[in-house]
């Protein structure tokens, strides 16, 4: 089989007058046939429609990949407003794989916790970053200024030789057989037509998508509706501001005050039954107003005004055919955990690599299914966690937020709340993992992996994903267990062009191995991987290219039986059991 992306003509994305689509790269020649009144885009193998921080975190990861990739916005530029303001570990261990985790680190602040308080004004529940050493090699969650993150994205996407942007431009219908999406684009400037035809396309066009309603696709109701509205300001002179993140659960009117970076701040208010969300939209003295019972406006300056409704929904089925959704195209949630923006990119991060396994004839088309059946179940939880949150923060009932402060501040107090933010995210619960004869996930599988620091020989140390890539990995901290690996284990890993790789802790010499596989020899910095190990009593992990465990070998046998599963997985169809999560 194939071990390298299918190549097709290099694409040019054209305007009609012979000019590069993307307003901020320099113009290209001319090297398309074109018809007067329509112009046909060469072949690409994917066709992303939205470049917000999803489609663009997913025109980076396919493009890195090898693969031509043309990515559409209606939108001339970057909003330059704040929205997304939060994220966690798992979205820069994403961004590392094409190399802008570190400048996107530099411009974010770490998070500073949140402190949740009760009609009294006293803490009644806390929610925290989790303490180190950071199991992801990042800051388990920081704070960002999304127009800068974006820019980010889309230099990185720039400097792709193989993905094209072409903004100002938007998708107005599709069609698709068994082997191509044929997509109808309109250039906004004049109206101008131009068609494009991909292997695969992805709506990343956000919450009022296109490709969604024309698929009218069903969307699961999760039952949470509120508006609220949403002030972002620059601090511009002497202040009195907490310096935690604040979740205001006060019946009169509740609220959350976020602390962004530099001088941002962002406070998000709930309106009152008996308030008009279009008052506010019309009137700055009255959002100014409102802001006033929250803290002191004179050394604010104004910077967005939104007002919001809150949803939680969830699309049934995120494949259909060769299209599919992502980001909030697929899911919206309320924003009190913070995890919109985290869970578009987690959606990039899975169905980048299982299209790739595909394209390359490293797996079956029965994987790509796999995406909505991880994914999906995965938002579901996210999104009832926010819920339950925006429902304490938003309780209006005096009396019922009397009990809810008894019942939190005793949580708290004996031990019993939860105050670490990252384990309200949970790991994969269905999907490409390794189950147990009764259908159950075995021990381990579905967590997010860990990436220690490691080096080889006297080298630099170095995060472990940058030394192992986006692919299938093998870890263990024994070489007797690599060296037990039989020659149809070994076939497998090939096949799957995956990795051996042994890491151990005081290693100080030697590059590889001596064993005939030349297995890579890493050392750890911080026994992070071998208190890992031991913690599952295990010997060895299967880590799949999304970082996600596929299953942990308790000895050499159970690690050769892993790896016949995976191929099997890989080459047949979906786990029994998947498949109802998926219909």
């Amino acid at each position: 089989m194939s071990l390298r992306p299918i190549v097709l003509p290099t694409i040019i994305g054209v305007q009609s007058d012979g000019r590069h689509g993307h307003l901020n790269q320099p113009h290209h020649p001319l090297t398309n046939d074109m018809q007067t009144q329509n112009t046909r885009l060469n072949d690409v193998d994917v066709l992303i429609s939205g470049y917000g921080p999803t489609g663009a975190t997913l025109a980076n990861l396919m493009g890195k990949r090898g693969y031509r990739v043309l990515v559409i916005d209606q939108e001339s530029a970057i909003y330059d407003k704040p929205r997304a303001i939060t994220a966690d570990q798992e979205v820069l261990r994403v961004l590392q794989e094409f190399g802008v985790a570190d400048e996107v680190a530099a411009a974010s602040t770490p998070h500073p916790g949140t402190d949740y308080v009760g009609l009294q004004g006293q803490v009644i529940k806390r929610f925290y970053p989790a303490p180190p050493p950071n199991a992801l090699g990042w800051e388990p969650s920081w704070m960002f200024v999304q127009p800068d993150l974006e820019a980010v994205l889309r230099k990185a996407v720039d400097r792709q030789p193989h993905v094209r942007s072409l903004l100002a431009h938007r998708l107005i219908g599709f069609e698709q057989d068994p082997h191509t999406v044929t997509a109808q684009i309109q250039r906004l400037s004049d109206g101008a037509p131009l068609t494009v035809r991909a292997r695969y396309a992805i709506a990343a066009d956000g919450a009022s998508s296109i490709v969604r309603k024309q698929l009218a696709a069903p969307v699961e109701d999760l039952a949470f509706d509120e508006w609220w509205l949403v002030v972002d300001a620059w601090i511009s002179g002497p202040i009195q501001l907490p310096e935690r993140c604040v979740q205001y659960c006060r019946p009169s009117r509740p609220g959350t005050y976020i602390v962004g970076p530099g001088t941002l701040r962002r406070w998000e208010i709930k309106l009152l039954p008996h308030e008009d969300p279009a008052h506010f939209r019309d009137s700055h003295e009255a959002v100014w107003r409102i802001l006033g019972e929250f803290t002191d406006t004179r050394s604010l300056t104004h910077c967005r005004t939104a007002v919001y409704r809150f949803h939680a929904l969830v699309v049934h089925d995120w494949r259909h055919g060769r299209v599919f959704l992502a980001g909030d195209a697929a899911h919206q949630m309320p924003p009190f955990l913070g995890q919109g923006l985290c869970a578009g990119i987690r959606d990039a991060s899975n169905l980048a690599w299982k299209l790739d396994a595909v394209m390359r004839g490293l797996s079956g088309d029965h994987l790509l299914d796999s995406y909505t059946v991880e994914r999906k179940k995965h938002v579901r939880t996210v999104v009832g966690h926010a819920k339950s949150f925006g429902l304490i923060i938003g309780e209006l009932d005096v009396n019922k937020a009397r009990e809810r402060d008894r019942i939190l501040e005793q949580d708290l107090r004996l031990g019993r709340a939860e105050t670490i933010r990252q384990r309200f995210i949970p790991g994969l619960e269905s999907g490409l993992l390794a189950h147990k004869s009764n259908g159950e996930l075995q021990t381990g599988a579905g967590e997010l992996f860990i990436q220690p620091w490691v080096r080889q020989g006297q080298g630099d140390w170095q995060r472990l994903d940058d030394l192992t890539g986006p692919r299938f990995v093998v870890l263990a901290s024994s070489l007797d267990t690599l060296s037990a690996l039989d020659p149809e284990s070994l076939g497998i890993i090939q096949a799957i062009d995956g990795r051996c790789v042994l890491v151990q802790a005081g290693t100080a010499s030697g590059h590889e191995s001596r064993d005939a596989h030349a297995t890579p020899i890493f050392e750890e910095r911080d026994g992070l991987l071998t208190h890992w190990l031991a913690a599952y009593h295990a010997v060895a992990v299967i880590a799949r290219p999304d970082k996600y465990v596929y299953g942990i070998a308790q000895n050499a046998h159970h690690l050769r039986q892993l790896l016949l599963e995976l191929r099997a997985a890989l080459i047949e169809p979906a786990v029994q059991g998947d498949r109802d999560e998926h219909g």
